[in-house]
C-alpha cells in the first residue's frame, strides 16, 4: 500500500530528526560542563546562562509539548483506521 509505505517514510525522518535533537542536546551539555568547569565563579556567565537557560528551555518545553500532542492525535487517528 502506497499511503502505508508514504507514512513510514515520513515517521524514518521524524524519527532521525529526533535523534539529531537528541545530538544537539548532547552537544549543549558538554559545553555547559566544560563552562562549569572552567568558569566556576562569574557571576556575569552564571546570569548570562541562567538568562539563555530560561528562554530555551521554555521554548523547547512549549514545542515539546505540542509535538507530543500532535503525535498522540496521530496515533488516535491511526488506530481508529485499523
Amino acid at each position: 500500500m502506497r499511503s502505508a509505505q508514504n507514512l513510514l517514510s515520513e515517521l524514518a525522518y521524524l524519527q532521525r530528526s529526533i535523534e539529531y535533537l537528541g545530538d544537539v542536546l548532547h552537544d549543549v551539555e558538554a559545553v555547559a560542563e566544560r563552562l562549569g568547569r572552567r568558569h566556576h565563579d562569574d557571576p556575569l556567565l552564571e546570569g548570562m546562562i541562567e538568562s539563555g537557560t530560561r528562554q530555551w528551555s521554555a521554548s523547547m518545553k512549549h514545542q515539546l509539548d505540542t509535538s507530543a500532542r500532535v503525535a498522540e492525535a496521530w496515533r488516535t487517528q491511526m488506530e481508529a483506521l485499523e
